[in-house]
């Protein structure tokens, strides 16, 4: 009779011994990588060739040694060579916002996305979603959810927004959405003062947190000091989108006000455009160093965290005529909606005079070096990207997203941080996730190369552990085909 296989492992011995004694238990599924060099995000290091102990969905144990038997429960992974981090976050996304985002959902497993933050959206959408994803019918990242928007008056009624018209509405909006169920407050631009200071003192006896925009009538401080725990977007790209940049102006109170008769209904969509792009246009002008640095301070001292969604602004935005959106994977956007992109774009790129294209350049440019100026000042900064924006790609962003963090002056395993550690520290759920350690969710991508030297790196993706089951690269590959085919409409 052949002798079953042996993964001599030493430390890993008692518990795999506990679990053949335990007779009355069915036998649990056990997963284990061989030879991984773990990455330890929070440290910024490797442990070389270690072995990885997973069950029930949770890392056990890691260890040079142990002693696992190989049988019909164990499954063995050699990964050799290959180097292991935490699943990502992407804490940007609108996953309930348009119909087509839920079917994309399984792209962010694909591309080693294991949790996402949505930011506004149908909560009734989401809680479908998730509990399609919990009961296994389809693959899809844990969702940290707000609910609906809560903004200023709407045009006309929407699920994706709860507007609040003055104070007590404000009030009345946080206690509805704490009793759904939301994870926390999503506020958004068109709010007044009065309102938003009402969220900002209901949430807090609540015990929720608020994060999101600023509102377009108050001063990104005025919000860090209010308790609002993210600020969201680096870029001018659309003017109500730029608190900190605007912040940092020298001009900050005229472009504030300008902004705000922008909104004026009797001003035309012609006239607003041109508008618009002289208002960014003076954002990026009037930047000032020094004020910038208190703002970046005060922020600091708040723990106030800010996500730059560098991506969204860089995709939204085209800079140059060479435009790189062919390098894309756009064979998984569903073919109507990827038609209406790429025509709209199209049609920008043919008519778009040269200044306009300089203007984009400009204030990519600004985004990357304002994010590096939050980093240096010691403001927490996480890796989002605001899919599913037109060409912003749901899981393959995140990847863009973390060499725009290098960019901006974050070395490798800081940029790592913002997608693994920091996002699971400011969701309270670096217990759970965020690292590679025993005790926590079994959410790991394995790649084919160090990221540490190299972020790109993380794009090469050797297979990923998804809630304790090993997806190998020809299996995620496999997800992917379906994704493409359903993109395309056919079987």
């Amino acid at each position: 009779m052949r002798r079953p296989l042996l993964i001599l492992l030493v430390l890993l011995l008692p518990l795999a011994l506990a679990a053949q004694k335990s007779r009355k238990k069915p036998p649990q599924q056990l997963l284990v990588l061989t030879n991984v060099n773990v990455v330890n995000v929070t440290e910024g290091s490797v442990e070389p060739r270690m072995n990885v102990l997973i069950r029930d969905g949770r890392i056990e144990a890691i260890a040079k040694r142990a002693l696992i038997q190989a049988g019909r429960h164990v499954q063995v992974v050699n990964a050799d060579g290959k180097y292991l981090i935490p699943g990502l976050w992407d804490m940007h996304v609108h996953t309930a916002l348009r119909p087509e985002a839920e079917g994309m959902l399984p792209l962010y497993v694909a591309y080693g996305v294991m949790g996402v933050r949505d930011m506004g959206g149908d909560f009734e959408r989401i809680r479908h979603m998730r509990e399609e994803i919990a009961a296994g019918r389809m693959p899809g990242p844990t969702i940290v959810a707000p609910g609906p928007f809560v903004d200023g008056p709407q045009p006309e009624p929407d699920p994706s927004f709860l507007p609040v018209a003055n104070a007590a509405e404000a009030r009345a909006a946080v206690r509805s959405l704490k009793a759904r169920g939301v994870d926390f407050i999503k506020v958004q631009a068109g709010l007044s003062p009065e309102a938003y200071r009402a969220i900002a003192e209901e949430a807090k006896r609540s015990g929720i947190a608020f994060a999101g925009h600023v509102p377009e009538s108050m001063n990104a401080v005025e919000a860090s000091d209010a308790g609002q725990k993210s600020i969201e977007h680096m870029s001018p790209a659309l003017p109500g989108d730029a608190a900190i940049l605007l912040a940092c102006s020298g001009r900050e109170e005229p472009l504030r006000r300008e902004l705000l008769a922008l909104r004026a209904p009797e001003v035309k969509p012609e006239e607003a455009r041109a508008r618009t792009r002289a208002l960014q246009a003076d954002l990026v002008s009037s930047y000032s160093e020094a004020k910038c640095d208190r703002v970046v301070a005060r922020l600091a001292r708040n723990r106030t965290v800010v996500v730059p969604t560098l991506i969204w602004s860089v995709s939204i935005r085209p800079a140059a005529r060479e435009d790189p959106i062919g390098q894309l994977p756009m064979q998984y956007v569903p073919a109507k909606l990827r038609e209406r992109w790429t025509t709209a774009r199209r049609s920008f790129l043919e008519s778009a005079p040269e200044e306009t294209l300089a203007l984009n350049r400009q204030m990519a440019e600004m985004a990357q070096r304002l994010t590096g100026k939050l980093h240096r000042g010691g403001v927490t900064l996480l890796a989002g990207t605001d899919n599913f924006d037109a060409f912003v790609i749901p899981g393959f962003s995140l990847h863009q997203e973390l060499e725009l963090l290098v960019r901006s002056g974050l070395t490798p395993a800081e940029a790592l941080r913002a997608a693994t550690v920091s996002a699971a520290r400011f969701l309270g759920r670096h217990n759970d996730t965020g690292t590679v350690a025993a005790g926590k969710r079994a959410d790991l991508v394995l790649l084919d190369a160090n990221p540490l030297e190299d972020i790109r790196q993380t794009r090469r993706i050797a297979g990923v552990v998804f809630a304790g089951k090993y997806l190998s690269r020809s299996e995620l590959d496999k997800l992917l085909a379906e994704q493409e085919r359903a993109a395309a409409g056919t079987p």
